[in-house]
Order: C-alpha cells, then sequence, then structure tokens
C-alpha cells in the first residue's frame, strides 16, 4: 500500500463542509434522486446505514423523503468521528465503525438499506471484501445501494479536466487501491452473493457551466478546484512525487481547472449499482 505519511489533509470545517455538500449536490443533479434501490419509504420503522458518512449529511438530506422519519433509525458510520459535528443532524446517529467490519451483533441483517458513497479507493485492494461485509448487514427484503466514480478517460473534457481524473486515478493506486471495482465489478459481485433485483445506473455529473442547475455551477467549481488542491497535496507526498503533470504544471493547475470549469465546464460519470437481500422462506 502507498504511503502519505507526508500529506497533512487541512480540514477547515467552513470550507469542508461546503465542498462536500457542492459534491453531494452534483451528485443528486446527476442522479435524479438520492436513492436509486425501490426501497419503499412508505414503511414505518426504516433502518438506514449510510457508510462513509463523513458529517451526516447525506442522511439528512435524504430523511425528508422518509414518510415517516420519526419512526425510522438513520446510522451514519464513519472509520473516525473527526468530522462529526457537536450535534448531529436532527434524527440521525453518527458512530465510529470501519466500513470493513467486524459489525455488533444487533447489525447482522438488520438494515432496510445500506449506503456507501465514494470509499472504495481508501480500503485498498480489499473493495470487494468491503462491499461483502457490507452486505452481512443487509436485512431480508433490504437493499444495498454502492456509489463510486467510473473511468472518465474518454470523456470530452478539456486539458485540465482530464488532469483531475488522472490525479484522482494517481491518488487511489498511491493508496493502494487497484480500483478493481470499477468496469462492472460492483454488480458482478451482489449477484455472486445471490442478491436479487439488481440495478445500475451510470449517472451524468456535470461540473461548472455544463451543471444545468445555474445556482451550482459556482459552489461546483469551488469544490472540486478544493478537491484538486487536496490530492496534489497527497499526490506529491507519495514516493516518486507527481506522476500526472510536471511540478511548473501543478503550480498553475487550479487556477487553470477553475476558468475551463467556469467557462467550459467538465462531466464524470457515477457508477451507481443497488440489489436486494431475498426474502427467507
Amino acid at each position: 500500500m502507498g504511503s502519505v505519511e507526508k500529506y497533512e489533509y487541512v480540514f477547515d470545517e467552513t470550507v469542508e463542509n461546503r465542498r462536500l455538500a457542492g459534491q453531494h449536490q452534483a451528485f443528486k443533479l446527476g442522479m435524479g434522486k438520492l436513492v436509486l434501490a425501490p426501497l419503499q419509504v412508505s414503511q414505518k420503522n426504516l433502518r438506514i446505514l449510510d457508510a462513509g458518512t463523513s458529517d451526516g449529511y447525506w442522511l439528512d438530506d435524504f430523511r425528508p423523503s422518509l414518510a415517516h422519519p420519526e419512526t425510522c433509525e438513520l446510522v451514519g458510520i464513519d472509520i473516525t468521528g473527526e468530522r462529526f459535528p457537536q450535534s448531529p443532524p436532527p434524527g440521525v446517529k453518527l458512530e465510529v465503525q470501519s466500513s470493513m467490519g467486524p459489525w455488533p451483533e444487533s447489525w447482522l441483517q438488520s438494515f432496510d438499506l445500506v449506503h456507501q458513497r465514494l470509499t472504495l479507493f481508501g480500503v485498498g485492494t480489499k473493495s470487494k471484501e468491503c462491499v461483502l461485509e457490507l452486505m452481512k448487514i443487509v436485512k431480508p427484503g433490504g437493499w444495498i445501494q454502492l456509489v463510486e466514480t467510473e473511468h472518465s478517460s474518454h470523456e470530452p473534457n478539456s486539458p485540465q479536466v482530464k488532469r483531475l481524473g488522472a490525479l484522482i486515478r494517481e491518488l487511489s493506486i498511491g493508496m493502494g487501491s487497484d480500483l478493481s471495482f470499477r468496469g462492472g465489478a460492483m454488480e458482478s459481485w451482489i449477484r455472486e452473493e445471490g442478491f436479487i433485483r439488481v440495478g445500475t445506473m451510470l449517472a451524468p455529473i456535470c461540473l461548472g457551466a455544463e451543471c444545468p442547475d445555474p445556482n451550482l455551477r459556482e459552489q461546483t467549481v469551488e469544490a472540486y478546484c478544493f478537491t484538486a488542491t487536496q490530492l496534489l497535496k497527497a499526490c506529491k507526498g507519495f514516493p516518486g512525487g507527481l506522476k500526472c503533470m510536471s511540478e511548473v504544471e501543478s503550480e498553475s493547475f487550479i487556477s487553470e481547472l477553475a476558468e475551463e470549469l467556469r467557462t467550459k465546464g467538465g462531466y464524470f460519470p457515477l457508477r451507481i449499482v443497488w440489489g436486494q437481500r431475498p426474502n427467507q422462506v
């Protein structure tokens, strides 16, 4: 696994919350809604888990979609609680817990929906094991939904947006990921475990000038430029340093990326996969 010992993530709550909000809204717009799995949101007493929850933003936004949210249990987990707010969103419980397990005994096959977004690149070569662990806590009749970025090198993006895609890939590989979850793998893993009604969608995530909602254009520019800044710092800390661009090119990368996003926009595909654990006979 790669080393990031030289990289220290600069956490600014205000900036980070705005970045996450911009990314979240871009995803929501591209997907059409937060949950594509046909979860019966009209039911009472639903148990919903969001893995890699950060500050619980996803759960807080999804909660109004439930017909009886006051009866439902919404649990957000993350490997660290450093981004947990002092006062979690209403109706949301946040816990320090790895997506790799082990799980509390009471959680096994107990959730109506298990959701995870943009975390598999961080588990190295164990992305399949992570998915299998998450499936263990889906109840009979319940759903799992996974959301991850897909290959984007073939997209007709402008040069700096393409470099952003290359930077994301470089970070993933540097952290030890083999990116094995891309290219239809998540769907296959879910099917192999006997889940049914498996579905998949490739959602268009549009940034900057290409964003169909004018109110979100600048927010997506800021969100992804901040992300790019952090990615640059991380990749420079890997053995051998930055590989997808020269040091000179990196100095103007963020400003050029912002200009391209504002004038031309950008696009990348997001893969959503869902499946249902069969009801016990």
